[in-house]
């Protein structure tokens, strides 16, 4: 009997083995299946950060930025990042000057006191750092689309100069244009001040949107083929901006106000209407979501309302903390990992990775007057 047993129980306990030597986890294979995976999504689609302060160049009293930071976007994958140039510090302080003294940041809508031409002065200063990183080789100008693409091909980052803020060009259409001849790309209307354009998101609050100026500066700005950023503007300056601009709007650095509740999040109304005009919206890997399912959870909500063509990513590099799968190291493959894990297809991740972006830069550079 006891045999006869043995003789069953044996090849049960033998097959439950193999059953579970089979499905036992292979890390080295998952993890290969996984690169394979990112590597055939980003040949299709460029990978964007559509908003950072490598470096913290803006601030910091260095020259450029610095080639270890673009090397954390290049292991990453990512092709082009938006190296913005937060122009109202001139004004509202926050930043180091060359001789290394402290300028402290203000609070509220105080200002330094500062003469005519200090304010553009600091911006191109800045943006010089910009540019001398793309002359020492280390990255390629993002002045055109045809670049970032030709840089990919080479295997090279490509930086975006861009404006937080337009508080530096101090009322001057003339100063935009010069900074766009210069090759900046992108345009913040606000930042931590109200300015001559418009009002910001955050206290103290201002029910005022775009100004008389404002709304000349987006027609000039679409006129140039500058993107134009609507992140920290405040509800009626968005509003307006999207009615005044004949071009698709970005808001690149934020969250989700019906899951989060943050001053810096976006309602569903203003992702309704930044996505009807042809739109992004940004989402950011800030610490204040938590972890990166809750930061994929802001995706999707974005997804649902308005669909996956009006999603990006916008991680404010050394402006805030991060969640902890993203870190101090920059790991935008984590926010690839959180989207395979969360069901999103190769299509759906290229897209919010950048693909998005880079179309609608497309459609705004094409629109652009002729420049002399």
């Amino acid at each position: 009997m006891m045999k006869s047993a043995m003789k069953t129980v044996l090849p049960l306990l033998s097959g439950m083995m193999l059953l579970a030597c089979e499905k036992a986890p292979d890390p080295a294979a998952e993890a290969a299946a996984r690169d394979e995976r990112v590597a055939r999504i980003h040949e299709t689609w460029v990978f964007v950060d559509t908003h950072a302060h490598p470096s913290r160049f803006h601030r910091a009293n260095i020259e450029k930025i610095e080639p270890e930071e673009l090397g954390r976007y290049r292991r990453a994958n990512m092709d082009l990042l938006v190296a913005n140039v937060s122009s109202d510090a001139a004004f509202h302080g926050g930043y180091t000057n060359r001789d290394s003294t402290e300028v402290p940041r203000l609070q509220g809508d105080s200002v330094h006191p500062t003469k005519p031409g200090d304010g553009m002065a600091f911006t191109l200063d800045r943006l010089d750092r910009i540019f001398k990183t793309v002359a020492d080789g280390d990255a390629v100008l993002a002045d055109s689309p045809a670049a970032v693409l030709e840089a990919k091909r080479q295997g090279k980052i490509a930086v975006m100069a861009a404006l937080e803020g337009v508080d530096g060009l101090e009322g001057s259409l003339d100063n935009l244009r010069e900074i766009q001849r210069r090759g900046v790309r992108l345009v913040q209307l606000i930042h931590f001040l109200n300015n001559n354009v418009g009002h910001k998101q955050t206290e103290p609050f201002i029910d005022e949107g775009l100004t008389d100026f404002g709304r000349e500066f987006i027609q000039e700005s679409n006129r140039l083929g500058l993107i134009v950023d609507l992140a920290h503007a405040n509800t009626p300056t968005i509003m307006d901006a999207l009615e005044v601009s004949t071009q698709p709007m970005i808001f690149s650095h934020t969250g989700v106000k019906a899951r989060h509740g943050g001053a810096r999040d976006v309602t569903d109304e203003e992702i309704q209407a930044i996505a009807a005009k042809g739109g992004l919206i940004g989402i950011w890997p800030s610490e204040s979501l938590g972890n990166m399912a809750e930061m994929v959870a802001h995706i999707d909500h974005v997804k649902n309302l308005v669909g996956i063509d009006h999603v990006s990513i916008g991680s404010d590099l050394r402006g805030m903390s991060y969640i902890p799968e993203f870190g101090e190291e920059a790991n935008f493959l984590a926010i690839v990992d959180g989207l395979m894990a969360a069901g999103y297809t190769d299509d759906e991740i290229g897209k919010i990775m950048g693909g998005n972006f880079f179309r609608l830069w497309e459609q705004v550079a094409a629109a652009a007057a002729p420049q002399s």
